[in-house]
């Protein structure tokens, strides 16, 4: 989920958790607390570009990480606030902050190592998309809110739940409608003959409406079809991409195409290039993919064969900014969602 809807849950938390002992301090430091499992993207920019997608949502993002570092956290804050909050309530709300960022972002498409060191599977419910304004704004307003009124506001405690409580009614929904178009996707792919051996469905950016569906077939297709809840639609128009695994035959057993196989978690397209490859992650597909332009996937690595080297050699594909498709994407997105194309 983005830095921002993190920062405001992470201070609601604050508030209705210590907000009576420590004042607006528990604001302040649940919101500190809510972005700590982020320090990954810190220590990853010292990292090469596959080590780095890997780290990142991590083992700072663990249940047991969590658990072990919430005490220090709250040890340290006990002894730098003069709030009247000892380090056990401290801990509780470093508790709370951080595994609520981490259930939040396994509610998204990314993958989250929550079970880490004891599991390294990247959990992805992908219910929610990482930007969704219907979940972060109820807790903006209630953390303007917050900050404008005084420490005495009577109403501080009840405007805190009321927000999270909004905002999780919100979740609730998702998880729902997530299930719900889950199935239509199923049954119209299995109507189609597709034997489906995985299949990957995912709001699109800044709304829980128009889903993606991307199924992996037994005979290596990939088929890619949109479904939005509002636009009146009941037929999935789907489209089959060849993967083109067999170009990587003969390099499958190397290091670098297995961690990238594991990022895609199994979605992936392979393009000839040069003296190697493209690896397109077909989870996330092309930046305007439902507009049915040729825009470039969003996340794509070249595999570059070095003479003497025992791997493949990775690096990210920089997605170039298109000032001109960016805002049509945008534009073609809303009218996809709501059938006006």
């Amino acid at each position: 989920m983005d830095s921002l809807t993190h920062i405001v849950l992470g201070a609601a938390i604050g508030e209705g958790t210590l907000g009576k002992q420590a004042g607006k301090k528990a604001m302040f430091w649940g919101a500190v607390l809510a972005t700590a499992p982020d320090a990954d993207v810190l220590i990853g920019a010292f990292m090469n570009d596959l080590d780095k997608m890997i780290f990142h949502r991590g083992l700072t993002h663990s249940f047991f990480f969590i658990a072990f570092f919430s005490p220090l956290y709250g040890w340290f804050i006990s002894k730098i606030s003069k709030a009247p909050v000892n380090w056990k309530q401290w801990t509780l709300l470093a508790f709370l902050a951080q595994i609520t960022h981490a259930l939040l972002d396994s509610l998204t498409s990314y993958g989250t190592q929550i079970l880490m060191p004891f599991s390294s599977k990247a959990v992805a419910v992908s219910t929610i998309s990482v930007i969704d304004p219907f979940f972060t704004l109820p807790l903006i307003i209630t953390c303007v809110i917050l900050i404008i009124k005084s420490n005495h506001w009577k109403y501080r405690q009840f405007s805190a739940t009321a927000g999270i409580f909004v905002a999780s009614g919100y979740l609730l929904f998702t998880i729902f409608n997530k299930y719900q178009v889950e199935q239509r996707f199923i049954t119209q792919l299995e109507n189609k003959g597709v034997e489906i051996v995985d299949l990957d469905v995912k709001p699109t950016l800044l709304n829980n409406i128009l889903w993606r569906g991307i199924a992996h077939s037994e005979d290596g297709i990939y088929h890619v079809g949109y479904f939005s809840t509002a636009d009146g639609r009941d037929i999935i128009d789907f489209l089959e991409i060849d993967g083109n695994h067999h170009l990587l035959r003969n390099h499958m057993h190397l290091i670098s195409v297995q961690r990238l196989i594991w990022v895609s978690n199994g979605f992936f397209k392979i393009e000839e290039y040069n003296d190697g490859f493209i690896f397109n992650d077909l989870r996330f597909g092309r930046v305007a993919e439902f507009s049915g332009d040729d825009s470039p996937y969003a996340f794509s690595y070249t595999l570059i064969k070095d003479s003497g080297a025992s791997d493949l050699t990775v690096e990210r594909i920089e997605l170039q900014i298109n000032r001109s498709r960016e805002g049509g994407s945008i534009r073609k997105l809303w009218n996809r969602m709501f059938g006006l194309d």
